[in-house]
């Protein structure tokens, strides 16, 4: 999802108990990470060099800026700020729900990797991840490209996974630029929540839940695998589901839901045709009806974390309620169906609230939402 021409959101949530010192939880969100200095596995090329630096970068142009509603060059150092700051806060947790990339392109996902690892390892802080709808775009790895990188001279350069699929002639191929699938981007991300660690005191998915008193750190890794992680969208179509629970410390379980839903466009063509799916920018509308083992899964470990005496905090991409002050349906008259950024939450009200209470935050402000059936 878009939010507008800022790059993401920073915020730090904090849970206190008596005699105990706060846990201090920052929430990182919509970074769009490009990686401005990073390289191709098949191609010399590093991008365009700054005559300030002398280094090598990969930008892309002012005027895809301009047209676009995020940005793309100015995230990587703003994301490195905002990690310089929940580092000097001396925060150890950090949450990203989703849109972590520009589009989970190979490249920006390495970049990514071996920024979290060096914050990890420099200041201790642990990386928990969920999915957006720009990673993956699709369920599946898919050829892609971008035509407007910026050139030598200053023109628009043309970066593609493969020939003939873009429309600019001063070009480079390179496999790199693909549009990751589910696999590559659990492949190269294990490391940051989609996988358990030792320490972690807790770990499960919808697909293999351990009670609490059967967890076992074995079992639980065999589980993380990809294959075992994969449920029907449509009868015929098995698509992955990213989601998982984690205890990284005593008493705090957090919720990591993967809300990509993707529904195929053919239900007679092939389902190993990765262009054959819907984007997922629509939300949980679809969950409800395809995904519905995620609505489940949830309802069963907040039950589990009340036995347990757990504290839960779940996060994903997509908001569940409406984020325009209650002024939705006002902004639809005004503007039109489709003209708003109001598409991915929940239009569908379910019975009961599954997290109560519910809070939501946007970039303008934070606000409570209260729900009519708990009255909170």
């Amino acid at each position: 999802m878009n939010k507008g021409i800022f790059s993401f959101l920073l915020f730090v949530f904090s849970l206190c108990w008596a005699q105990q010192k706060p846990v201090r939880i920052a929430f990182l969100s919509d970074v769009h990470f490009q990686d401005l200095y990073g390289s191709f596995s098949d191609h010399d090329f590093k991008g365009i060099i700054n005559p300030k630096t002398g280094k090598p970068t990969i930008l892309r142009t002012m005027d895809s800026q301009l047209h676009s509603t995020r940005i793309f060059n100015e995230n990587y150092f703003a994301f490195l700020k905002a990690l310089d700051d929940i580092a000097g806060k001396g925060i150890k947790i950090v949450t990203m729900p989703g849109d972590f990339s520009d589009d989970g392109q190979a490249y920006n996902i390495r970049g990514l990797h071996k920024i979290l690892e060096k914050y990890h390892k420099k200041y201790g802080i642990d990386f928990y991840i969920t999915t957006g709808n720009h990673d993956p775009v699709g369920p599946f790895r898919q050829d892609a490209g971008k035509d407007d990188f910026l050139g030598e001279d200053g023109s628009p350069l043309g970066i593609y996974s493969k020939e003939n699929i873009g429309k600019i002639k001063n070009k480079i191929i390179t496999k790199d630029i693909a549009e990751s699938g589910y696999l590559e981007i659990l492949d190269e991300l294990k490391d940051f929540g989609f996988y358990p660690k030792k320490e972690n005191l807790f770990w499960s998915t919808p697909f293999n839940f351990q009670a609490v008193k059967n967890y076992s750190y074995g079992k639980a890794l065999q589980n993380a695998d990809y294959s075992k992680r994969m449920y029907e969208v449509s009868k015929g179509f098995s698509v992955p589901d990213l989601s998982y629970v984690v205890e990284p410390v005593k008493g705090v379980w957090m919720i990591a839901i993967d809300g990509n839903t993707y529904i195929p466009k053919n239900v007679n063509e092939n389902p190993d045709n990765p262009s054959n799916y819907k984007g997922a920018s629509i939300g949980y509308n679809n969950v409800l009806t395809n995904k519905r083992h995620l609505i489940d899964w949830v309802k069963k470990i907040t039950q589990e974390a009340k036995l347990n005496g757990k504290t839960v905090i779940a996060f994903t991409h997509y908001p569940m309620i409406d984020f325009n002050d209650g002024a939705t349906k006002e902004i639809e008259n005004v503007l039109g169906e489709k003209n708003g950024n109001w598409k991915g939450f929940l239009k569908k009200t379910l019975q009961k609230p599954l997290l109560k209470p519910d809070y939501r935050f946007t970039l303008r402000d934070i606000c409570i939402s209260t729900i009519p059936e708990s009255g909170k």
